[in-house]
């Protein structure tokens, strides 16, 4: 007959296979491959365990960005009796099984075998091939029978049929085998006890061989006993030489006890288990081989998807995976099909919810899955978010912005190309979107349905305010959006904020599952790994199944039981295990605790999740591992090490009790199993322990990047640091200590740096709140919290640049005020190197303290703000009304209304907008609108003003330009007041007309009177309707008005630039304040007054100074606060508060600390502080020239001394001209050109250039000889016939014009002349021109151009700025050669130095540039938060000094750090 080597040499193996490539496999899809695990059990346990509990979770956790899964087929137990109870129905159980394990019919099965010395349960009866589920796959064992061969162990049966030649052979092999070696120690010692030898051994015998007496029972004695060991070894061999199999040897120890009984009888046959030690080696080589075949045999080109396409692919996956094990509920999932298919009614949101376990996810996922595929074959849009799992899900942000990428490509699909793909970046920018996209997309497709569906909102990040659930649909969301989202009933208040967000959503309770379904959700659960209950009596193990139930009715712990069953591998005691489990989850959580404890260590466990426990919103498992190493690290010392600190040998364990199974983050998935924790391990010492750990593991992971140029990477999971260590500097910080830890962090600026680099920027906000409000509850952190608010306010003013200029951050945190922490803290760090030509150090800093406080990055209209506490500013932008962070500026909602005006409520809940269509009523939290006026209601003008007022919404209208239309604006005002009530359609209970044109109005509350400013006058009324006084002689038009807090007294604004003062008593003019402004336009005067909130004091702006201004009732100006680069409309106080808001017309609104006069704080600016024009350095850099709309000054650029100052007539056109011998200094006015002496400034000449009332002069150059003046004009009103022209001025005073270049067509802006003194160059609208000077002839024009040019002399180029670029261009060829890009906005100046290497550059985008033009690099950038719209820029020729004016009216004069 030969032997089984030789027979299946012949038989199994003989036929050839065709190679196959590797698999292909779809990008998001998940690969299940099931592992078989074939060995005999009683001597394999330890081998099994290492498998099942750390090799696949180990490789699966690897995988996992593949899509690709191992799942164990391990049949130590969960086969039931039935399915074993002879020859044929096991070899049908196992040999299935191995056949589910292929991938295709046609491939090698993924098999691996554990080789020993034990053999297994012989088969003397073979089952025919048609007994199989795959019968083509047995023709070898038909063939095998028919040979007369029997006696072969189901373990060899197993190998054998893993193991025939496959008709499709894979890349890499799948079959692996690895054949045990134990080391016993030397022969005297033999580790092994004798009595339990026969774990190990070979279980046959010969029928005359002696047996020990306490082993006679363990072992089988038979005649074949020689025959089945030779099978062994002749399969082996086999085995070893087969080229699609991978064969391995391994050797392992043994301690002592390693062997022991699971069930002792007398005088029959015992039960028991035996354990190897040692096993790394092979749990290395194990995972290092099926890693490689994994990647031989799959390949996945995932650069075919964006990030937005993977994260959506893994939500998809977990709703997939939570389907697959739900059972029953027909009702409910019927429910909620309905909900999500149907739109029947206006009810958008559907909540399911429940107590922790109760199955609300899985019936959520059911739904979905359900309901998925036809939705999107019928064309409807389905999002998914389940929170947990993936890296990043439990972030709002992250959520709405691929909600808002997959509504844009669904749009884009539906043709709409010119849509962008891209979603707002910024997280103020994404919520402010968020509700209007969701919305105008529904609108747009009317006939198609939206669902969005989200698991779990309660395990959010508080980031963005995600559990106040503002983010779920309005109630104004047309009915074809339809959500569905799954909350706990209590946890961070999610379930109670969604009713409040959406009042009429359906509430969906998810009660206690009926046994059958419970019954049913256990079995498919352990179905997925081989693994069945009894459930009946079995004489042996009982009804399983029936225990089980009997302990709890919750999913999630039935579900935990489940994953805690399939890692039990004693198949002779399963059931007492399940009797065993306690009947809560926290109970079970704690049992199984304690179980690890004994199997890992109990300090690991403690660590492990005191770790979790602690952690701020769990950890990544490699930061895990991290930690546990730098414990290691840090306090063994020279002693042995603590522990086995790799995580991953518990991960397995823990996985069933950690949030949506990990997700990326690991933290418990209910606050219960935290307090477990606690409870168990977690006093207040170990707490305290355990979060100074953290922190100073987190922060040795950041300190290498809190430099100037990080020379080393950081840590792969180096976001989510950023994200934890301040939350465990102030855990570990006694509440009584010192918060010192925070000088590392929050107040400095490399961290502050990394964490807006990182999109961190609202978690930074959160933790300087957190910090402050813990710094003042002590007394020895006030001068901490004191930094912490300055250093709260620099990031929320520069957390926009330092986003787009990270390598100048350290600059700009220096460019503070010098008595700010900002500085101070930064001063403290180490000075990096400084390079040639920067940084920029802001020279005539102002000394006081810098009074602004916040700047919101929207402007318009009107303001309101609740107090600091409410943290509320409401701005109404005219097309628009936004409601934002007061603290932080972030943009919480964009309502969309026609806004001229806005107003809080008392409780700061609502907002009221006045605009084109009446006033409406908006939910501060929600964004949605409560209620608004009807088409009813009607009027002539816009709401410019509105206020709550007892119980009533007061408004009066005006004209929507306010100021800027008065001369022509002659409608009546009109006064309305709208009670407050719950009514959806606000109606005016009074309304009557005012009976003048009217601009602003205010409520002066001590008597109850609306005052409404009109040309001329002031008219009060009383609340029933009735003119109860009025004001004359407010100048020719009023524009403003504002009443006292407490006082019977009013404040008036007016055209004229007088502030007036009102006794409304005695109706008499009680005091004038003339404005210190001295020149103005036609629509000049105070736009905006008010009282400061003691009322002692004044405060007014106007368009000249775009300034607030702080005035005594005596007239003194006593501050002016800058920073608006365009006319400020309206001022407002900030209740209870020394604090004023700005908001201004060009976008941008202010928060301003109001000085104390009596302070004696310095005036801001008070160096230079006067709108400067034009700046010029001296050749040799010793002195610098500026001109204003007010005096033309020189003065000494190293100390910055005012040595001469003369009156000069300027306007915002005015340009300077400094003469290459030094002799003059020209300034430029509206028409003319006035010549000043270098030395003296004494005046040397002037020449009108313009006669034309229509234009004015834009620019000039004088040429390089001094013989030849070149102008540009700029014509109001006939701008195309703009013109350039030359003047010979060799004798100035007898001056002349010699030609004129008329064919421009367009404004001019700049101009300048060529050293060569023959050619002159013109930029504007129409583009770049140059000409002959003598001729005008154009020798080449370029389209673009604009607001500057200049001529490089040493290199002969021409550099002109377009919009927000720079070219510079070969004069010759007018070919452009290099391009500079950076700014954003329009570029106003330049200024060559350093032998015309380098350029600076200003630019209305707030920015001034260092330019290298070798390399046409942007190499500095230099932002301070008080400049708006850099003006001209003027540089010493080395580079030492930069001089910029602004339009905040402030001149910035910036000294180079390192200068050659």
């Amino acid at each position: 007959m030969g032997s089984l080597e030789e027979w299946l040499r012949q038989t199994v193996t003989k036929t050839k296979s065709q190679t196959e490539e590797p698999m292909a496999q779809e990008v998001g899809n998940w690969v299940e491959i099931r592992l078989f695990i074939s060995s005999t059990f009683v001597d394999t346990q330890a081998e099994r365990d290492v498998l099942v509990k750390r090799v696949i979770p180990s490789i699966n956790r690897k995988m996992a960005d593949r899509f690709i899964r191992i799942v164990p087929v391990d049949l130590r137990w969960g086969v039931l009796a039935e399915e074993s109870k002879d020859c044929h129905t096991i070899q049908k159980t196992c040999l299935n099984q191995v056949d589910k394990c292929r991938l295709t019919p046609q491939q090698t099965p993924w098999f691996l075998g554990l080789r020993t010395s034990r053999y297994g349960w012989v088969q003397n009866d073979m089952m025919p091939s048609h007994g199989f589920e795959n019968p083509d796959l047995f023709k070898w064992i038909d063939e095998f029978a028919s040979s007369g061969r029997t006696g072969v162990s189901i373990t060899s049966l197993e190998c054998i049929h893993a193991v025939q030649n496959p008709s499709k052979m894979l890349s890499s092999p799948t079959v692996f085998f690895y054949q045990r070696n134990i080391d016993e120690g030397p022969l005297e010692e033999q580790y092994i006890e004798k009595n339990m030898r026969w774990v190990f051994d070979f279980e046959y015998k010969e029928a005359d061989e002696e047996i020990p007496e306490d082993s006679k029972y363990q072992y089988s004695k038979t005649e074949e006993a020689l025959k089945f060991s030779n099978d062994l070894t002749n399969l082996n061999k086999y085995l070893q030489d087969i080229p699609h199999v991978k064969w391995n040897e391994f050797e392992v120890g043994y301690e002592h006890g390693g062997a022991k009984f699971t069930c002792k009888r007398e005088g029959a046959k015992s039960f028991g288990v035996g354990y190897t030690s040692s096993l790394e080696a092979f749990e290395d080589q194990v995972e290092k081989d099926l890693i490689e075949a994994i990647q031989e045999n799959f390949k996945s080109d995932s650069s075919s998807i964006n990030d937005f396409q993977m994260e959506t692919v893994q939500h998809e996956n977990a709703i997939r995976l939570k389907a697959s094990t739900f059972v029953g509920r027909t009702a409910l999932v019927e429910d909620c099909t309905v909900h999500c298919e149907t739109s029947v009614d206006d009810r958008n949101v559907m909540i399911l919810h429940g107590e922790p376990g109760c199955g609300k996810s899985g019936l959520l996922a059911a739904v979905t899955h359900g309901v998925t595929k036809p939705s999107r074959e019928s064309g409807n849009f389905v999002f998914i978010h389940v929170v947990d799992s993936c890296p990043g899900s439990n972030v709002l942000e992250q959520m709405l912005r691929r909600l808002q990428w997959a509504l844009r490509d669904f749009r884009r699909s539906n043709g709409e190309i010119n849509i962008s793909s891209d979603p707002p970046q910024s997280a103020s920018d994404l919520r402010a979107e968020h509700h209007n996209f969701l919305t105008a997309t529904a609108e747009k497709y009317p006939n198609k349905r939206f669902l969005i569906v989200v698991d779990a909102v309660n395990q959010f990040h508080e980031g963005m305010k995600a559990w106040d659930m503002w983010w779920l649909p309005r109630k104004e969301t047309t009915s074809n959006v339809r959500c569905m989202i799954s909350t706990l009933n209590k946890e961070n208040g999610t379930f109670d904020n969604a009713q409040e967000a959406c009042p009429d959503a359906v509430l969906t309770p998810v009660l206690q599952m009926s046994d059958d379904d419970l019954e049913g959700m256990v079995s498919a659960t352990l179905a997925r790994f081989n693994k069945k209950l009894t459930t009946y009596d079995d004489s042996l193990l009982g009804n399983q199944m029936e225990v089980l139930l009997s302990k709890s009715a919750s999913p999630l712990y039935l579900i935990a039981c489940c994953e805690a069953l399939r890692k039990f591998g004693i198949f002779e005691r399963v059931s007492q295990y399940i009797k065993d489990f306690p009947t809560t989850i926290t109970e079970l959580f704690s049992f199984l605790l304690d179980d690890w404890s004994k199997e890992y260590g109990k300090m690991f466990v403690e660590d492990v999740a005191g770790l979790i426990c602690c952690s701020k919103d769990g950890l990544l498992e490699n930061e895990i591992n991290d930690l546990l190493a730098f414990k290691e690290e840090r306090d063994r010392g020279d002693e042995e090490y603590l522990y086995d600190s790799s995580f991953s040998r518990i991960y397995d364990s823990l996985a069933s009790f950690l949030a949506a199974g990990g997700g990326g983050y690991l933290r418990f998935f209910h606050d219960q199993l935290k307090y477990t924790v606690k409870d168990k391990f977690l006093n207040d010492e170990f707490a305290l322990e355990t979060n100074q750990w953290l922190s100073d593991f987190f922060f040795s992971c950041t300190e290498s990047q809190l430099c100037e140029e990080p020379e080393e990477d950081p840590a792969a999971y180096y976001e989510h640091v950023l994200q934890q260590l301040v939350y465990h500097q102030l855990k570990a910080t006694p509440k009584s200590d010192k918060l010192t830890a925070l000088d590392s962090t929050l107040r400095n600026i490399y961290f502050v740096r990394e964490r807006i680099l990182y999109r961190q920027t609202q978690d930074l906000m959160d933790e300087y709140e957190l910090a402050i409000k813990r710094c003042s509850k002590n007394h020895v952190n006030l001068e901490i919290s004191t930094a912490l608010t300055q250093w709260m306010k620099f990031v929320q003013m520069y957390a926009a640049k330092i986003e787009e200029f990270p390598q100048f951050a350290r600059n700009m945190a220096v460019t503070q005020a010098p008595t700010s922490w900002v500085t101070k803290d930064t001063n403290k760090l180490d000075t990096p190197p400084s390079k040639v030509g920067y940084p920029l150090i802001w020279e005539n800093i102002p000394a006081g303290e810098d009074t602004m406080v916040c700047k919101y990055t929207s402007g318009g209209m009107d303001v309101a703000a609740s107090t600091p506490s409410g943290d509320v500013v409401a701005i109404a932008a005219g097309d628009e009304a936004l409601i934002l962070d007061q603290s932080s500026g972030e943009i919480q909602h964009r309502l969309k209304t026609s806004s001229y005006s806005v107003a809080l409520s008392p409780d700061y809940e609502r907002v009221y907008s006045g605009g084109s269509d009446g006033i409406s009523v908006w939910d501060v939290g929600t964004g949605s609108k409560i209620a608004e006026t009807g088409e009813d209601f009607k009027m002539d003008d816009v709401v410019v003003w509105i206020q709550h007022i007892g119980s009533f919404i007061a408004t009066g209208t005006g004209h929507a330009r306010k100021a800027i239309c008065w001369d022509g604006h002659n409608t009546s005002g009109g006064i309305s007041l709208f009670p407050v009530d719950h009514s959806d359609i606000l109606v005016p209970s009074k309304k009557w007309d005012v009976g003048a044109p009217c601009y602003d109005y205010c409520y002066l509350s001590c008597r109850e009177w609306i005052f409404a400013a009109n040309k001329g006058e002031l008219r009060g009324f009383g609340l029933g309707g009735d003119e109860v006084i009025k004001l004359t002689g407010a100048g020719r038009c009023c524009y403003a008005v504002a009443s006292h807090p407490t006082e019977p007294t009013i404040l008036s604004g007016s055209n004229d630039l007088v502030i007036r003062e009102w006794n409304v008593d005695s109706q008499t003019l009680v005091r004038t304040i003339t404005d210190t402004t001295s020149s103005g336009w036609a629509f000049g005067g105070n736009w905006s007054v008010n009282y400061d909130p003691t009322g002692c004091y004044v405060l007014s702006t106007e368009p000249q100074s775009q300034s607030l201004r702080l005035y005594t009732f005596e007239g003194n100006l006593v501050d002016e606060m800058k920073g608006h680069a365009d006319c400020i409309n309206k001022i407002k106080i900030v209740p209870g508060t020394q604090q004023a808001l700005t908001t201004d017309r060009g976008g941008v609104t202010l928060l301003f600390n109001i000085p104390n006069p009596e302070d004696g704080v310095p005036k801001a600016g008070q160096d230079i502080d006067e709108k400067v024009f034009w700046t010029g350095f001296s050749k040799d850099g010793n002195f610098l020239f500026t001109i204003s709309n007010e005096a033309i000054r020189k003065w000494n650029a190293k100390s910055l001394e005012l040595l001469i100052s003369k009156e000069f007539d300027g306007f915002y056109r005015t340009k300077g001209f400094l003469t290459c011998d030094e002799k003059w200094v020209y300034g430029s006015g509206r028409v003319g050109v006035t010549r000043f002496s270098f030395e003296d400034l004494s005046v040397g000449g002037y020449l009108e250039v313009l006669p034309d009332a229509d234009g004015s002069l834009s620019d000039f150059s004088v040429t390089s000889d001094g013989s030849k003046l070149l102008g540009a004009e700029c014509k109001n009103m006939n701008s195309e016939s703009s013109y350039a022209f030359v003047y010979d001025i060799s004798d100035f005073d007898a001056a002349e014009e010699i030609n004129k270049y008329d064919k421009y067509g367009g404004r001019m802006f700049a101009c300048d002349t060529h050293s060569d003194n023959m050619r002159g160059v013109v930029s504007g609208h129409k583009g770049t021109h140059v000409f002959t000077l003598t001729t005008c002839e154009v020798l080449f024009s370029i389209p673009r151009g604009c607001f500057w040019v200049c001529f490089l002399e040493l290199s002969n180029r021409l550099a002109y700025s377009d919009g927000d670029s720079v070219y510079v261009c070969d004069v010759e060829s007018g070919e452009d050669v290099l391009k500079l890009e950076g700014h954003n906005e329009e570029v106003h100046g330049g200024a060559l130095v350093r032998g015309e290497t380098e350029m600076y550059t200003s630019s209305a985008d707030g920015t001034v540039k260092l330019f290298d033009l070798e390399k046409e690099e942007c190499i500095y950038t230099f932002f301070n938060h008080r400049a708006q719209q850099y003006t001209k820029v003027g540089a010493s020729p080395c580079g030492e000094k930069v001089a910029v004016g602004n339009a905040n009216g402030m001149l910035y004069v910036l000294k180079s750090g390192n200068y050659q």
